[in-house]
């Protein structure tokens, strides 16, 4: 009877999910006029498709381009990006509820799950006024389609990672390379975390003679190469720049220390305490213990690493306020996030389920992070703004 309520409950939150996910989208295409970059990505598309290319990276736009070739509906990609979309949100579900069933002992992990997916930074009306969004740093995207698309296999790249660091196999080591491929291929944001640290991480664990590390400079080394030729694709060979851009408005990455965030961010200190005041908290009472922990460790490296890269690089151009070294952050963050709380659910346990002052001032702030995050999806249909 407990299996049969259980998988009762998991399809429910699962048709309950994907309701509320392809409501929320088609809300904001339709009624958002500024900043939802599925609609700003479905026009590009339609561009380049006019010039006989597409975007690059290609990856999410040949999806709804074929999605739309099979099932289409008055608007170009409309209904498309709406279909991929969802299912790539409703993947991520999957992923953390069963990451959370395989890792702790919740009974019914598709509802921690549930609520998991609207984490937000903490919002203080009062102090973020009109900008609950720009400026902080959150695991929950909702407007960014490249972003949501590449979400769940960076999630499986770094759980497959962790097993093959415990449990080594060629087979295991072919699946990081295609889920690397594929992040590339759709956003490679995650990767200009991963690479670096990957090999970095496994020499640390395995010595540099080891099978293992010749792999994973392996795969560094192949992902260097591709990253450099996409780079070459989007800021050299882009029909698009080439037609409708003088030379002074082309792209180029520069070193420009906290330009970008300090451009978005009102509140500097509570955009960024309101963000990381879960890891502040998991840090002051369990980091010592957690950072032996090799995949704690490589999710917050992850992170900072994520960090680095948005605070110091920028680019020039009319791609100048995109912050396109924004977007690692989401999922570094996401992951962080799920093991610290992995972690002190398995000390909650442990000891026999009492709640002393810093498992409830951590669970606290977590209850806050989902509260937030249920305004701000609520805000998205009241105030039509995702800022």
């Amino acid at each position: 009877m407990k299996i049969r309520l259980a998988s009762n409950s998991g399809i429910l939150t699962g048709i309950l999910w994907v309701f509320l996910v392809s409501f929320t989208l088609y809300f904001l295409i339709k009624n958002i006029p500024y900043g939802v970059d599925i609609k700003i990505h479905n026009l590009f598309l339609v561009e380049y498709l006019q010039k006989g290319a597409f975007p690059i990276p290609p990856g999410y736009y040949f999806l709804i381009y074929l999605v739309d070739f099979l099932v289409h509906y008055k608007y170009p990609f409309v209904l498309s990006s709406i279909l991929v979309l969802t299912f790539f949100i409703w993947w991520k579900y999957q992923i953390l509820k069963n990451w959370i069933k395989v890792e702790s002992s919740f009974s019914q992990p598709q509802w921690l799950a549930f609520i998991w997916m609207f984490s937000f930074p903490i919002v203080i009306p009062m102090i973020d006024k009109d900008f609950w969004y720009l400026g902080k740093f959150t695991p929950t995207i909702w407007h960014n389609s490249t972003s949501i698309a590449a979400f769940p296999f960076a999630l499986l790249l770094f759980r497959e990672t962790i097993l093959w660091w415990d449990k080594n196999s060629l087979f295991r080591f072919l699946k990081i390379i295609a889920l690397g491929l594929a992040i590339l291929l759709i956003k490679p944001s995650f990767l200009f975390c991963f690479i670096p640290l990957f090999p970095a991480f496994t020499l640390g664990k395995k010595g540099w003679k080891s099978p293992q590390f010749l792999q994973a400079v392996l795969f560094a080394t192949i992902m260097i190469a591709l990253i450099w030729f996409e780079k070459y694709l989007i800021y050299s060979w882009d029909p698009i720049l080439q037609e409708d851009y003088r030379m002074e408005d082309r792209p180029r990455i520069v070193v420009e220390p906290f330009r970008i965030w300090l451009h978005y961010a009102f509140e500097p200190f509570w955009d960024f305490i309101s963000s990381f005041l879960l890891t502040i908290i998991f840090l002051a009472f369990w980091g010592k213990e957690a950072l032996k922990n090799q995949a704690f460790s490589f999710s917050f490296a992850l992170l900072l690493m994520g960090l680095t890269l948005y605070f110091m690089l920028a680019e020039t151009g009319y791609r100048e306020w995109h912050a396109n070294f924004y977007w690692q952050i989401p999922v570094t963050l996401f992951i962080h996030q799920v093991l610290m709380v992995l972690i002190v659910r398995k000390e909650f346990v442990k000891t026999r389920k009492k709640i002393n002052l810093q498992t409830g001032l951590f669970m606290l702030v977590f209850f806050l992070q989902i509260l937030s995050g249920l305004a701000y999806w609520i805000r998205i249909f009241v105030d039509r703004t995702i800022s």
